[in-house]
């Protein structure tokens, strides 16, 4: 909101600046006033475009972001599920491990990716249950066989956990963000040019036309990062994990 703010007061200033440094006749001559409104078109042409562009690609994020969740979370209660065959001491430890995992995720590591960062502690949760399914030893075929099947289960949850690292890194690409900015700059100084005095419905209607895009632009700001942010995608999907591991 600060920015906002800055940005509203700042086009006043700039309107203010324009009436006084820029001569009303050279403003109201056909030749600037027609180069102004064709290139005043032609800029809001340029920061729509870029604009949807923009709002594609933060939503794509997130969206995919969710997927990735989702697809952790149902992994980890197939792993649950899948270890109901196992010895007991395995069976233990990989709910127990599993039951960690989910809860250092929703703990630690969601800060963390809010930064950009991953958690190390969960990093190393996953590898333990790794190490204990590799290491179970399965007397009979068929305890073998359902070793495999959590060690399926368990990569899962490993491609999904790499899917969601890698969309903490997913936002707006700058050069987009350098367009939208220069594009809003181009679009407020031209809208001052055309304001023939620096009167009340002047100040208002360059004022609302600032508070408009800056506002567009914080809003785009909230959804560029997939996990912080304003919009950013919650552990609800590991939270209905934990809940469904008491009932399995």
């Amino acid at each position: 909101m600060d920015l906002v703010f800055c940005c509203v007061v700042g086009s006043i200033l700039l309107l203010a600046l324009v009436v006084r440094y820029i001569p009303q006749h050279w403003r109201e001559g056909s030749t600037l006033k027609d180069s102004v409104e064709h290139f005043s078109a032609l800029n809001r042409t340029l920061f729509s475009f870029i604009l949807a562009l923009s709002i594609v690609s933060a939503g794509t994020s997130l969206s995919k972001a969710a997927d990735e969740v989702s697809a952790e979370s149902a992994s980890l209660t197939n792993l649950y599920w899948a270890s109901r065959p196992l010895s007991d001491a395995t069976r233990d430890s990989v709910r127990r491990l599993t039951r960690q995992y989910t809860a250092t995720v929703i703990d630690k590591e969601w800060p963390a990716m809010a930064e950009g960062k991953a958690s190390t502690q969960a990093q190393d949760q996953y590898d333990a249950l790794r190490r204990v399914l590799q290491d179970a030893s399965g007397g009979s075929e068929q305890e073998q066989t359902f070793t495999r099947d959590s060690l399926v289960a368990l990569r899962a949850v490993g491609d999904a956990r790499r899917a969601r690292m890698l969309a903490v890194s997913q936002e707006i690409p700058n050069y987009l963000w350098i367009g939208l900015i220069l594009s809003a700059m181009f679009l407020v100084a031209a809208a001052a040019i055309q304001i023939p005095a620096l009167t009340g419905p002047g100040v208002a209607s360059i004022a609302l036309l600032t508070l408009l895009v800056s506002a567009v632009l914080a809003v785009l700001a909230a959804m560029n990062h997939p996990f912080g942010g304003g919009v950013h995608v919650e552990p609800d999907a590991f939270k209905l994990a934990l809940q469904r591991f008491s009932v399995i």
